[in-house]
């Protein structure tokens, strides 16, 4: 099998079920299948995101890509790094033939570029893939309100990026919430390894881009970070990034998903840090603690009155879960969502032969929306069918059921195409 053809298949079809269909029938393939667990795995990186310039191999004398996998160890190892790291991946492309070498790009960049998820390879091969942990908050309903301990805390809800700061064995590294490295280039990495000592740890919060004393709108700040997110970020905007953290986890309790300590020890243990190291640019998220919900009500609308964004009401007796917590719930003064771009259209006038709109549904396929607005003409310019299966940020006006009597979304507008993310909101988190 050509697993580069293989795979070029696979994102030539945006269909799912194609896509599953194809991978069970060659589930048996054992090289297809360390390849997509290489390049899937969010705890095996290569930190190796940009390729060099080199020359496959075209004779007949070309490694095996199976052969060749092994090499990739002194990099997941970090045992050569730098420009060390650059020749040593190099060799190993140089030594594949064009096909391979395109493969062993994908598993380097940690990118298949197939159009299918962690989630879709665990379907085919039960557990191959760890998937990356994540704590999420539940969007308001009363019901979760009303169970919340009081007293409780209130956060501001930032509207940044998503990350962590990892450190292990007196090394930083930032992940994305879906596991993808986020590169700095050096910027942040001290302040969280001073911060965590000895004790291999993962910070959660959120990345914001500041331009002096200013903290630029998401829509500016997040098209910088994708690009760190994507390796390609330069090392001046690198150095505007800044975290707002609001929790912090051993890192052997965040693999396995589960940490009972009760979020009040893990944030006072968090303000000590940072109370202690004074870092330069991580600061501790803005909170209050409150004694009834009224209390969280008054705080809510002065930071909608703000401009803010919101609050996140949380329980300070809740633990750290790798899934929607009912502890933590947003208070937000419009609704948004994640969906999953399953087709586009072209537009039409002045926007002909460019993009008109986007169809989106939600993971489940309950809701499905056409969103129009929200594009700038260099997005309807420049986007096309890459865009499919990837993950959109959505705000909107409430749900409804459209004329078919489907479940729809009323005025959707796109806020952001979100590469830190692989999995769309499931209806039943949708309001």
């Amino acid at each position: 099998m050509n697993i580069n053809t293989f795979l070029e298949s696979l994102a030539a079809n945006a269909s799912r079920n194609f896509k599953l269909e194809q991978l069970e029938a060659n589930k048996d393939n054992e090289l297809l299948r360390e390849v997509i667990r290489l390049a899937l795995c969010p705890f095996t990186q290569f930190y190796q995101r940009k390729i060099p310039a080199y020359t496959p191999n075209t004779t007949d004398h070309a490694a095996s890509l199976a052969s060749m996998l092994p090499a990739l160890y002194d990099l997941r190892e970090r045992l050569v790094t730098g420009n060390a790291a650059i020749d040593h991946l190099t060799r190993i492309l140089e030594a594949l033939s064009p096909d391979d070498a395109k493969v062993m790009e994908r598993i380097i960049q940690k990118d298949l570029r197939a159009g299918f998820s962690a989630s879709t390879a665990n379907k085919v091969w039960m557990g191959l893939v760890h998937e990356y942990p994540v704590m999420l908050c539940s969007p308001f309903e009363q019901k979760l309100v009303d169970k919340i301990k009081f007293p409780a805390m209130v956060q501001l809800k930032m509207d940044g990026m998503r990350f962590n700061a990892i450190v292990r064995d007196g090394k930083c590294e930032f992940r994305s919430r879906n596991g993808k490295e986020i590169q700095l280039l050096g910027n942040l990495e001290q302040d969280f390894i001073d911060m965590a000592g000895a004790v291999d740890c993962v910070f959660d919060g959120e990345l914001l881009v500041m331009e002096g004393d200013k903290i630029l709108d998401r829509q500016t700040g997040n098209g910088i970070l994708n690009k760190a997110n994507k390796g390609t970020i330069s090392k001046a905007d690198a150095a505007k990034v800044r975290a707002t953290v609001w929790d912090i986890v051993p890192y052997v309790l965040f693999e396995t998903g589960h940490c009972a300590t009760p979020y009040s020890q893990r944030f006072e243990t968090l303000a000590n840090l940072l109370a202690t190291h004074e870092p330069e640019k991580v600061y501790l998220v803005q909170k209050t603690v409150v004694q009834n919900i009224e209390e969280a009500n008054v705080i809510f609308e002065r930071y909608l009155s703000m401009g803010q964004e919101g609050i996140i009401l949380k329980d300070l007796s809740g633990i750290w879960e790798d899934k929607r917590s009912k502890t933590q719930i947003k208070f937000k003064g419009e609704l948004e969502c994640d969906l999953r771009i399953v087709g586009i259209e072209e537009g039409t006038g002045k926007y002909a032969g460019m993009l008109g709109a986007i169809l989106c549904e939600s993971a489940d396929g309950v809701i499905k929306v056409r969103v129009g607005s929200g594009f700038s003409d260099d997005q309807r310019k420049n986007l096309g069918k890459e865009i499919i299966d990837k993950i959109a940020a959505i705000k909107y006006n409430t749900r409804i059921k459209n004329k078919a009597g489907e479940e729809s979304l009323f005025l959707p507008i796109i806020l952001e195409i979100r590469d830190d993310k692989e999995v769309a909101d499931s209806s039943k988190d949708i309001k």
